[in-house]
């Protein structure tokens, strides 16, 4: 058994271009000081030295993924991620002079690591196969939010010279909408195109003659004419048209990933758990579980899922004073992907509908009611979680009867809850 006074702590402040790295004894004295720069043998150099003043007890850095942090644990040491505002609170400690520096920031790191090692959780990375998917999953969300800014920036140009491409297609993010603007980039060009050269690119997308397209069709060049400014149409439709491009770039990457990510969750152990909820589908069900990643002792109960997707708000307390107020502080994508989900769920779970009903009738917003909705949804997903079971939205309406829910007489009494009731038995 190691003697706890014989265990040395470390603190690495990390930085693109070098580290700085602190060793501290037992009683918090630094032993060793040293900085490296962002090299493999730099890293080298890290690790020999965390050997020659071992046994290390635990490392701490203001980071969760980093090739330093992949350094660390396959030279198996303890690392725990500190959260930024821990860290700084941590530093004012130690100084009141509020000066950041790379070497006190890691003597500040290992020394309180030294000190609330027992309250904090070292880091335990997912399987292979999780993080692979975690990490495809955000990289898609990026490409999907790059794609939107594009597209809102492609509108933009829109309006200056060719309006009438906003009439035929509101949205520039499908594969259709960039084909049209790049068969036919000008008005002068959409005008001079005859029915069978539009109802052949509409036909081609499986786009059919309905009322709305036969007008789109037969009402182009007619009416008074939007301005025409030459300059601006010349300068404009090759910027629309460079946009166009780079969004059927991005269609064409999401595609990818998409092909990706689906092979890759048919093969998570935990994927049959998030495909059986009610609207989670081929997006949602990946991302939820790369959230909740396989540990099950992350997360022992609900309470640290739902400050972490920011479902739930932030209470203040100080003797007589009482505020409730928003939870800023969360992971965004986290709380996104449950927004969207539990929003999902509205059309496919009588309950969920229930609960959202009741939420907005005590006067909270759609988003506070989502929210409200997200939270709850959470504890059943940790449940399902940690009993490797599958939900069944039958069982669970079983259960609120058994146990008296008011969720029960508003279903009864709702008109929606009763159509998605019927849906569910037949």
């Amino acid at each position: 058994m190691t003697n706890e006074a014989s265990l040395h702590w470390a603190g690495v402040d990390w930085g693109d271009q070098s580290h700085a790295l602190v060793v501290v004894n037992a009683e918090g004295k630094p032993v060793a000081s040293l900085v490296i720069p962002h090299s493999a043998e730099g890293l080298e150099v890290l690790v020999a030295t965390l050997r020659e003043h071992g046994p290390i007890a635990g490392v701490a850095i203001e980071c969760t993924r980093h090739l330093l942090i992949d350094k660390l644990l396959e030279a198996a040491f303890p690392v725990y991620p500190i959260n930024p505002k821990i860290a700084k609170t941590w530093r004012e400690h130690l100084k009141v002079d509020p000066a950041k520096d790379d070497t006190g920031d890691g003597l500040s790191l290992g020394y309180h690591l030294r000190l609330y090692h027992a309250e904090l959780t070292p880091l335990r990375p997912d399987d292979p196969l999780t993080r692979q998917l975690r990490l495809l999953c955000q990289d898609e969300q990026s490409f999907i939010a790059e794609r939107t800014a594009a597209a809102n920036r492609l509108k933009d140009g829109l309006k200056q010279y060719y309006p009438q491409a906003l009439e035929w297609f509101p949205q520039f993010t499908t594969p259709t909408a960039v084909a049209f603007l790049l068969a036919f980039p000008t008005p002068a060009e959409l005008d001079a195109a005859s029915d069978n050269e539009l109802w052949a690119f509409l036909h081609g997308r499986h786009i059919g003659r309905t009322p709305a397209w036969r007008r789109r069709v037969a009402q182009r060049g007619q009416g008074p004419a939007w301005p025409r400014d030459e300059a601006t149409r010349a300068a404009k439709s090759l910027y629309a048209a460079s946009l166009a491009r780079h969004i059927q770039g991005l269609n064409a990457t999401l595609d990818v990933y998409r092909l990706r990510i689906e092979a890759l969750f048919a093969q998570h152990p935990d994927a049959p758990l998030f495909a059986s909820l009610p609207g989670a589908g081929p997006k949602l069900a990946p991302r939820l579980l790369t959230h909740f990643g396989t540990d099950r002792r992350r997360f022992p109960d609900a309470s640290g899922l739902q400050a972490l997707s920011g479902t739930v708000p932030v209470t203040k307390r100080s003797g007589k004073a009482h505020h409730v107020s928003f939870r800023w502080a969360c992971q965004k994508d986290f709380r996104n992907t449950l927004f969207f989900f539990a929003f999902q769920t509205l059309k496919r779970s009588p309950w969920a509908r229930a609960l959202y009903d009741r939420c907005r009738q005590r006067g909270q917003t759609h988003s506070g009611a989502l929210r409200n909705l997200g939270a709850k949804w959470l504890k059943i997903l940790l449940r399902m979680w940690h009993e490797h079971t599958l939900y069944d939205e039958r069982t669970y309406l079983h259960s609120l009867a058994e146990h008296g829910s008011p969720l029960v007489a508003h279903m009864q009494t709702s008109e929606k809850c009763g159509e998605l009731m019927k849906k569910l038995l037949t």
